[in-house]
């Protein structure tokens, strides 16, 4: 034991983990840089193996405390030193696991006290038409590199829900290739947030698409479908409410009608729940496949896409969702042992205790250019009794009940704010402790009678 003591506080293991950590952080950011800061964090930053030598720092340098006596007034200087670094290792585990971020967006003229989190979490809903559970899993961190791992269990009214990760796709996509005797799919195209997204329904299923429920030429017909299928050799559509359209080929206005079976406009913009539908094209003697594609260099997070193996008593089941950090997708669905699970992977809502009201965001450019030069949001708090403005911009943080605010981004159409949300008060002061301790170690040891500077200072004179 005493053997092994002197090992973890030796010289050697000290300037060894140090070393190990240099590395570490240098390929971090060159991995952040070419696949992104979720495989940076996958592989470094969130990694057990990087927390145990971050760990390990911490004890060696609380051990040399011990080791060469240096709670004295003699050594003040070094003594400050170590319990600056067993300081700052502190304040980032209490931020690790305490700490969190997230993004809130915010319209002119409306207030919101919701925010979706930085990292991705897979978030299942079970139920059984009398009761129903939600679950969320512990953070998800995806590497494009591998070695992605999840293996989730669900306990639904004494029913285990078991999911486990077959496939994880950076920038992933569904794709249709050309195959003979392929199969017939239905492309949808819906706007989320100014964003394309297309979707492909097989013939012969039933799909749930941001809560409105398509069935493609099913056997049989619910109340609430969106149903198409073939009538006299023609694509028809029958909707459970009557539904408004625009024809883009023929530049048209029109209304279907509730209950009817009548001839579906492909390439229309229809309003289903207030959601922009397309039912673009379809597609015959298809292969249907998910793939990556480039990274596209103007795009921070890229959606991505899991596919998860849900076993349950006898039956296994496959389900595919798309998501990852930023992006907080409608739950997909998918019956199993007589459980219904609504499924989703990425951010998940967190609420605030107070709301935000965005009275005006304001973008200014550069003279004679489109590039922003600043852009500033003038908000109005809101919470019981308490009422009042702040403006955020760059550089001017808003710190409200352990919530600081920031200036992150805005609208693409400029119709409002993007913020950056950090709660991590404990953590944040404690570090900040260990930073003063720090700066204040190397001032004195520029003028400590023991220390090396004041030595030489004192064979100068």
């Amino acid at each position: 034991m005493h053997y092994l003591l002197q090992i973890i506080f030796s010289n050697r293991t000290s300037g060894l983990l140090l070393l190990i950590f240099a590395t570490a952080m240098a390929i971090a950011t060159f991995i952040e840089n070419d696949y992104g800061t979720e495989t940076a964090k996958a592989l470094v930053y969130g990694a057990k193996w990087f927390e145990i030598v971050i760990l390990l720092l911490g004890i060696n340098f609380a051990g040399n405390i011990a080791k060469y006596n240096l709670i004295s007034w003699e050594k003040a200087p070094v003594f400050l030193f170590h319990i600056a670094f067993i300081i700052i290792i502190l304040g980032a585990g209490v931020t690790r696991y305490r700490g969190y971020e997230a993004l809130m967006t915010i319209k002119e003229n409306e207030a919101s006290d919701r925010m979706i989190s930085i990292d991705s979490y897979l978030q299942v809903r079970a139920g059984n038409g009398a009761t129903q559970e939600n679950f969320i899993s512990d953070r998800l961190l995806m590497s494009q590199l591998g070695f992605n791992y999840i293996n989730e269990a669900v306990d639904f009214e004494n029913t285990e829900i078991n999911l486990k990760l077959k496939r994880y796709i950076p920038r992933a996509q569904f794709i249709l290739t050309d195959s003979i005797g392929g199969k017939t799919y239905l492309q949808v195209v819906i706007a989320d947030n100014d964003e394309r997204k297309d979707f492909y329904i097989e013939k012969g299923t039933r799909e749930n698409i941001y809560g409105i429920s398509i069935a493609f030429d099913t056997a049989n017909k619910l109340k609430n479908d969106v149903f198409i299928t073939k009538k006299n050799e023609t694509w028809s559509v029958s909707f459970p409410e009557v539904t408004d359209y625009f024809s883009m080929i023929l530049n048209k206005a029109g209304s279907y009608p509730k209950d009817s079976l009548v001839p579906l406009k492909l390439k229309a913009l229809s309003q289903i729940r207030n959601i922009p539908v397309v039912f673009n094209e379809i597609h015959e003697d298809k292969y249907k496949e998910i793939v990556s594609t480039e990274k596209k260099t103007d795009k921070k997070n890229e959606e991505s896409a899991i596919i998860l193996e849900v076993t349950s008593g006898d039956e296994i089941k496959e389900i595919t969702l798309f998501g990852g950090p930023g992006y907080m997708n409608p739950y997909s669905t998918l019956f199993i042992n007589n459980i219904h699970l609504d499924i989703r992977y990425g951010s998940k809502p967190i609420q605030l205790p107070f709301s935000l009201f965005l009275k005006d965001f304001i973008l200014e450019r550069y003279p004679g250019s489109e590039s922003p030069s600043a852009f500033y949001s003038k908000l109005q708090v809101q919470e019981k009794n308490n009422f009042f403005n702040y403006t955020i911009f760059m550089n001017n943080v808003m710190n409200h009940k352990g919530y600081r605010f920031f200036q992150s981004a805005y609208l693409p159409d400029e119709s409002g704010t993007i913020l950056s949300v950090n709660r991590d008060f404990w953590g944040t002061t404690i570090t900040y402790i260990g930073y003063a301790l720090l700066a204040l170690g190397m001032l004195l040891s520029l003028f400590w009678k023991t220390s090396h500077f004041g030595i030489l200072l004192k064979s100068l004179k």
